[in-house]
C-alpha cells in the first residue's frame, strides 16, 4: 500500500473513533486540535526520505489508530 492510501484509510479510522479534544497522546503531548495534528503528519510522513523518520511518522500514526 503506497502511503497516500495509508493515510487514507488510517485518519478515516482516527475520524471515526470521535476523539474528544483535547485528549493526551502520551504524558505532557496533549492535542487541542486533532484535524491539524493529522495534516502536520500527513505533510511530515509523506516528505520524509530518511526511513527513521518515515518510520516515527508511521508509529505516531499507528498509535492513534490503536486509542
Amino acid at each position: 500500500m503506497d502511503k497516500e492510501n495509508y493515510i487514507k484509510k488510517a485518519f478515516e479510522a482516527i475520524r471515526a473513533k470521535n476523539l474528544s479534544e483535547p485528549f493526551q497522546l502520551a504524558p505532557g503531548s496533549t492535542i487541542t486540535d486533532l484535524e491539524k495534528y493529522l495534516e502536520s503528519l500527513k505533510a511530515a510522513y509523506l516528505s520524509a526520505k530518511d526511513p527513521r523518520l518515515e518510520n516515527l511518522f508511521f508509529q505516531k500514526i499507528e498509535k492513534l489508530k490503536n486509542i
